[in-house]
């Protein structure tokens, strides 16, 4: 994969954390506490998945 390949994954992933860090915000301000853990559960996984890929 070239690195504008990698560049371009990157770019998606921080973009799908940033809107999971939102969905967990949101789920704090409705006292969704199960709606958080599941987000941050979901943000937990995009922010490993470098570490995973690499």
């Amino acid at each position: 994969m070239s690195n504008l390949g990698y560049a371009t994954l990157f770019i998606v992933m921080l973009a799908a954390l940033l809107a999971a860090l939102a969905q967990m915000g949101m789920a704090l301000d409705e006292a969704d506490i199960g709606r958080f853990s599941i987000w941050t559960g979901i943000a937990s996984v995009i922010a490993g998945l470098p570490m995973m890929l690499w």
